[in-house]
């Protein structure tokens, strides 16, 4: 199995290439990264981040796209992952592990490295994306026969209902750029798409967090605590729970662990909804492509194989893997 990771840059992402490191033994096929949560070149340094907690070379971090397909301003989610996407722990940084990793390029670049990556790895192929669509958009766009053989393609964002605490709002991936969620839905192979609802059924506690960073005492786990505590502050504060939805580290195990018994997963025919009752809402369609949905999700079973994945990191990563060190403050100002 090679496994490409798309990312955002936020808390949920770095649980989810935690998750992902951990199922490769420490070694990713390559990582993107698109504007989102924040934008595409800090979520490169925090992807570069992730991985520096692992030993041996770290994959390739490609810069990608840094706005929607139609150039329309974004919104960031500083307000719930922090300024720096990592809950502020980058400030600790020591300042050499992007070295020889974040490659900065014309998305293009990165579209075709996904493309690459698609047709190399063909059937073992696993590629998540967890944040806006774009950079797969563009990739489809400009070769889709490179996508022709990949074993699968797991894409966090959409919903199939309207979570009760959102109805005045949107989910966040699908609608940072609904022009490349529709380009994936019509053009994507093997596509299953996790919706934002399948994953609110799957509450990470505070204290389990804690919990499991206590018992296994490694840097990385220290990292996810620290970077959780503004992460769930947030949750906190707008939901009133104390702890947060694992989004991103759900869709790495509908990719990586298809076996486990985690989710219910249906084949359909969806698109996007156009009535504008919440933006980013999966539409059945009779006219649409078919495609696969994870419908539910066994959340003891999920939260089971992230603690899992969560000691393997712990096995993997040395107690002495410390790249942040709090000797050398993050002063690059990386936007």
């Amino acid at each position: 199995m090679r496994i490409w990771i798309d990312t955002d840059g936020g808390v949920d992402d770095a649980l989810a290439l935690v998750c992902a490191l951990a199922v490769s033994e420490g070694r990713l096929a390559g990582v993107s990264t698109v504007f989102g949560n924040v934008s595409p070149r800090r979520a490169a340094r925090n992807a570069a981040l992730v991985q520096a907690f692992y030993p041996g070379k770290s994959a390739a971090v490609h810069v990608g796209a840094d706005r929607p397909l139609t150039g329309h301003p974004w919104q960031d989610a500083h307000a719930i992952h922090g300024e720096d996407g990592l809950g502020g722990v980058t400030a600790d940084h020591a300042l050499a592990f992007e070295t020889g990793v974040v490659r900065e390029a014309h998305p293009d670049e990165t579209a075709d490295a996904l493309a690459a990556f698609a047709r190399e790895a063909g059937a073992a192929g696993r590629l998540v994306c967890t944040g806006p669509m774009t950079n797969l958009a563009r990739a489809l766009l400009r070769d889709a026969e490179a996508f022709a053989g990949i074993g699968r393609i797991v894409c966090m964002g959409t919903s199939l209902s309207v979570p009760d605490v959102r109805r005045d709002r949107a989910e966040f991936n699908a609608s940072s750029d609904l022009e490349a969620a529709r380009i994936v839905l019509e053009r994507a192979p093997n596509l299953l798409v996790m919706p934002l609802d399948t994953c609110r059924r799957v509450m990470m506690e505070r204290a389990w967090l804690a919990r499991l960073a206590d018992r296994y005492n490694r840097p990385v786990l220290t990292f996810l605590r620290r970077a959780h505590a503004h992460y769930m502050d947030a949750y906190q504060a707008m939901e009133g729970i104390d702890g947060c939805y694992p989004h991103d580290a759900l869709a790495v195990a509908a990719a990586l662990a298809p076996g486990a018994g985690l989710f219910t997963i249906e084949p359909g025919r969806y698109a996007l909804g156009e009535d504008g009752a919440f933006t980013g809402l999966l539409r059945p369609d009779p006219a649409a492509r078919r495609i696969e949905v994870a419908r539910d999700v066994d959340a003891a079973r999920a939260l089971d194989w992230i603690e899992t994945c969560l000691a393997v990191s712990a096995e993997l990563t040395p107690l002495g893997g410390r790249p942040y060190t709090g000797s050398g403050k993050d002063n690059s100002n990386a936007p």
